[in-house]
């Protein structure tokens, strides 16, 4: 079958969503199917609107048998002005298009057409305009549309995170793809509760591949940096949202007492975390990096003593399962999504989002009792083996595209 995957950005870039698509294309094309990604040449979250941020350069490449197409995006200011008027309009599929935060990408249309795919995957929301082409695309074709939205819902009884993905536009694209895969039953129950049809909403969980994570060299990544202490790590995407900056105010108030612990953040940054970093003094046990290979990422989780990463923004939360490759504790926010992968005080600890002397308390529990962190850590790896390695979580993702698979 030919299937094609439009999505915002693609390997090189190595998010929890980026390597969860790369994992599934390159099951398919094992699988013998024809698959084609079609994607932008953005790189860094800001390239998608200003010119100045890190991209790829266009054009057409091969990537493990699959074929990966990148486009630019359109920076021209006065076009995408005149288009954002245009989504005020009471019109879902005009909001989609031209609606915050939406951007421009010429050629993928045509692109699509001549690919002529059976089968088009979509998302994550909130791309919206990138999401509308698939699936008008996919009708326009008689292609089956699937769409994977990630949908961030945040904190329960807020809505500062779910009006991003929430909205009236956004829900009606989902109710009009063939296929929805939500990453937990909270996603699959709320996106039912908003009007998508149950039937169409499938509650699977991605995974990842424990081998490609782990085995590393902890002293190596000890002695390259000269850290001699316990890490705390950080990883992805340094952000408000992800709880980057509550990471790094717990471990100041640990550093106050006396802690003798490392922070490493390692991985993309945004703007807003530059600007909290250049604006606060940066403590002397701090190492920030930014997104680390393969090979480094495996020596950093390997020299990692807990993982911290209370953020409101996950769909799934790949990094605990990383984390426990590793045989490592995981620090998460208590949210319904954090609540389906994490079992608090078993394999790790959930504390509320943004609760600075809650995380620094938690971190600080795992420091000093080892004992308890390697329980921890031990009940998660059991725990990813049993429910979250790639090979147990495939084959139900492959058989939302067609019973065939």
């Amino acid at each position: 079958m030919r299937i094609a995957f439009v999505v915002p950005r693609f390997y090189p870039y190595r998010g929890g969503y980026e390597n969860s698509i790369l994992w599934l294309a390159r099951g398919l094309v094992k699988k013998g199917h024809r698959v084609t990604v079609f994607t932008t040449t953005a790189y860094d979250l800001e390239a998608f609107w200003l010119p100045e941020f890190r991209t790829l350069a266009a054009g057409t490449e091969n990537v493990e048998g699959i074929a990966v197409h990148r486009f630019p995006i359109s920076y021209q200011k006065w076009i995408r002005r005149s288009l954002r008027t245009l989504s005020f309009l009471p019109n879902w599929r005009i909001k989609a298009r031209f609606g915050k935060p939406s951007f421009l990408v010429p050629g993928l249309r045509q692109a699509l057409v001549n690919e002529k795919p059976e089968i088009i995957h979509i998302g994550p929301l909130p791309y919206n305009s990138l999401m509308y082409e698939g699936l008008r695309m996919g009708r326009q074709l008689h292609s089956r549309v699937i769409a994977t939205p990630c949908t961030h819902f945040g904190v329960e009884d807020e809505t500062e995170v779910a009006q991003f993905y929430t909205q009236e536009f956004q829900i009606e694209m989902l109710k009009r793809c063939d296929g929805v895969i939500a990453m937990t039953k909270a996603e699959r129950q709320r996106l039912s509760n908003l009007g998508v049809s149950p039937e169409k909403v499938v509650s699977v969980n991605y995974g990842i591949d424990p081998a490609a994570v782990s085995n590393g060299y902890g002293d190596c990544f000890r002695q390259k940096h000269n850290i001699d202490g316990p890490v705390v790590l950080h990883l992805g995407t340094k952000a408000q949202d992800k709880g980057t900056m509550s990471v790094v105010e717990a471990m100041k108030l640990l550093w106050n007492k006396g802690s003798r612990a490392w922070l490493v953040l390692a991985g993309s940054s945004l703007s807003e975390f530059d600007n909290y970093l250049t604006r606060n003094s940066r403590p002397p046990r701090l190492l920030n990096l930014p997104a680390v290979d393969d090979e480094e990422k495996r020596d950093l989780l390997a020299a990692t003593t807990v993982l911290a990463h209370p953020s409101r923004v996950e769909s799934f939360g790949l990094v605990y399962l990383e984390a426990w490759a590793n045989g490592k504790p995981v620090i998460g926010s208590d949210t319904a999504v954090s609540r389906e992968v994490i079992t608090d005080q078993e394999d790790g600890l959930l504390v509320p989002f943004g609760d600075v002397p809650a995380l620094a308390a938690a971190i600080d529990r795992l420091l000093s009792d080892p004992g308890a962190a390697d329980r921890m850590g031990t009940r998660g790896k059991h725990k990813l083996y049993d429910r979250f390695c790639w090979n147990v979580t495939a084959p139900k993702i492959y058989a939302v595209f067609t019973p065939s698979i």
